[in-house]
């Protein structure tokens, strides 16, 4: 039972970690003054990477239900 929450913790933690480094990137890259007219191409991709995270979650939820029904 430790196992899995400290594994869980573990996935958890890791996801944390990586979508805060990928979103202080993007948010350094956006505000800097060469990148100005290209704020439009940075926002379309931080929307478009936002709706797959999304479309990811869900996977990954309905994925759980799945596996916890068939059980």
């Amino acid at each position: 039972m430790i196992e899995k929450i400290e594994k869980s913790l573990i996935d958890r933690i890791g996801s944390s970690v990586f979508i805060t480094l990928f979103l202080s990137f993007l948010f350094t890259v956006i505000f800097q003054p060469y990148v100005s007219k290209y704020n439009g191409a940075f926002l379309g991709f931080f929307f478009g990477a936002l709706l797959v995270g999304i479309f990811l979650f869900a996977t990954w939820s309905l994925k759980e239900v799945l596996e916890r029904h068939e059980k």
